[in-house]
């Protein structure tokens, strides 16, 4: 069975850190030791490289603009990086080349990655601004001497470009069809998550045909080009968390995955991975032969084993046919090969110790352009709940997807026990709550304080090189626990419901609900 042939289950997207890293030069070992070697004995099926962005590129393009062409002023780790993709170019022929090669002596499948959109804050004069944007500024989303209010939206995406311009769709579908064309690659993915805004926030809706003609365009030009290489070149798009927000900001991905034009559709950024409906994108291919494939984001932060574990069951239980798995692309070969292969195991899965969490809203807050382009595209999640003053006996409802088949391995004595942690922020002893799970009363007065911290597991400071390596960063606040039973915790969604009892006084600082998990421990 060839490459091209077989059902890619995992994927490994890299972000193309390595050609500032070391060198120059760079070597094609280099390539081979510290990017692909690693995934050996790992699960991944697929490599994904990105070719750079904001329309300045990190591979021998000959329709695009090179890193460091016609740049005399550039600091040493932008030299570096110039360097070597001119080092790499005269020596092997170009990173996309060796790439490409490496990953299939790997016996891996070989993807470029094309962010469809940048929205990096980053001055106008920075050799990683693209001179379209620089020379040709009416192609972006704002229009040149526009008033835009800052911290608006519209402020956020301004710079990023405009897809409603001919000129934006036919430059991004010249450099898709030369990396088609000219590379030993098979398939293409293009990265509508790497950002998610391409027109402007008013005229998105009406505009998403030009995308889906967009897609046509690379589609029919895969299936030419596979017919002269005797393969089959696959279409793997990444797209925003819901049908609803990716038709919004002009991604018809539900039509495109219907009218089969997509082989593999990885749902979301990873930002809101427990509460993303990933049923409805399963749904959605039902009768295609479109692949649906559930994204873990490390930088979530999403790092913890047992994290870790509970999404892939959850994607899993869902009917997803595969994960992929963005920011993880420097962690060690232990790493790839001892967890990855776990959580490409369902039936091992089922058995192991996981942690389900809500997801936070202010993961993806706006705090520079970047911020507000996801925010463009991810919904609210239901986490932090500030708490206020009710009239009546109606509290917070908080909705938890629990995976694992709690029910029967509790009577294979195969569970250990579930533990509820609820995290806050401005606690003090007066509070009290009323709690229920599945409408079943939790009694306030059996929680027990563990530590005056949360903890989450985080990357190091300097994460962006091989092997990464992690730490456990304290959360401050209060954390109480809970043992619960089977039932009233079940399989599926758990309603939560948690009412504050007493009135504060109006001089204390907020009362805040920021973490809610739930741990299944076995033996």
């Amino acid at each position: 069975m060839t490459r091209s042939q077989r059902h890619w289950r995992i994927l490994s997207n890299d972000d193309g850190w390595i050609m500032g890293a070391y060198g120059p030069p760079l070597t094609l070992d280099d390539m081979r030791d510290k990017m692909i070697s690693p995934y050996a004995g790992s699960p991944v099926d697929v490599f994904l490289w990105s070719i750079g962005g904001h329309e300045v590129y990190d591979y021998e393009t000959e329709v695009g603009e090179r890193f460091g062409d016609g740049y005399q002023d550039l600091d040493a780790g932008q030299r570096r990086k110039a360097e070597n993709l001119r080092q790499m170019i005269k020596t092997y022929g170009g990173p996309v080349t060796v790439i490409a090669q490496l990953c299939h002596e790997a016996g891996l499948a070989f993807f470029p990655s094309v962010r469809m959109n940048e929205h990096y804050d980053m001055e106008v004069s920075a050799p990683n601004y693209g001179r379209l944007r620089r020379d040709r500024p009416e192609l972006c989303i704002g229009r040149p001497g526009e008033s835009i209010p800052y911290g608006s939206l519209e402020w956020g995406i301004r710079t990023g470009l405009n897809y409603a311009f001919p000129e934006v769709r036919a430059h991004m579908t010249q450099i898709i069809f030369e990396l088609i064309e000219r590379f030993d690659v098979d398939g293409i993915e293009l990265d509508f998550m790497r950002h998610p805004a391409f027109f402007r926030v008013a005229e998105a809706y009406q505009y998403r045909y030009l995308m889906t003609d967009l897609i046509y365009g690379v589609r029919t030009k895969l299936e030419e080009v596979g017919k002269e290489k005797g393969k089959h070149l696959k279409l793997a798009v990444r797209v925003p968390p819901t049908l609803a927000d990716s038709k919004r900001i002009g991604l018809d991905a539900e039509v495109w995955v219907k009218d089969g034009m997509v082989d593999m559709l990885i749902a979301g950024g990873g930002f809101i991975p427990f509460e993303m409906p990933i049923r409805e994108w399963v749904r959605a291919a039902e009768g295609t032969d479109c692949k649906i494939y559930g994204c873990f984001e490390a930088l979530r932060p999403l790092l913890d084993e047992k994290l870790l574990r509970a999404l892939a069951l959850r994607y899993w239980e869902a009917g997803v046919d595969g994960l992929y798995f963005f920011n993880f692309y420097s962690m060690s070969n232990d790493w790839k090969r001892n967890v990855l292969n776990e959580l490409a195991a369902p039936a091992v899965l089922s058995r192991l110790s996981k942690c389900y969490e809500l997801d936070h809203s202010n993961r993806h807050q706006p705090t520079s352009q970047l911020g507000y382009s996801f925010l463009n595209a991810i919904p609210a999640a239901q986490l932090p709940v500030e708490f206020n003053e009710t009239f009546y006996d109606q509290g917070v409802r908080l909705q938890l997807d629990i995976a694992d088949d709690i029910e029967s391995a509790s009577v294979d004595s195969a569970l250990k026990g579930c533990t509820l942690s609820l995290g806050f922020a401005g606690l003090v002893a007066e509070d009290t709550f009323e709690i229920r799970l599945n409408r079943i009363p939790i009694l306030w007065n059996t929680g027990m304080t563990t530590s005056g911290n949360t903890t989450r597991v985080e990357y190091e400071p300097s994460w962006n090189q091989y092997p990464s390596r992690t730490q456990e960063v304290v959360i401050p606040g209060d954390l109480l626990q809970f043992d619960i039973d089977i039932p009233p915790l079940r399989q599926g969604i758990n309603e939560l419901e948690i009412r504050q009892v007493r009135r504060r006084p109006v001089s204390l600082e907020p009362l805040i609900l920021t973490d809610v998990t739930v741990a299944v421990d076995y033996h």
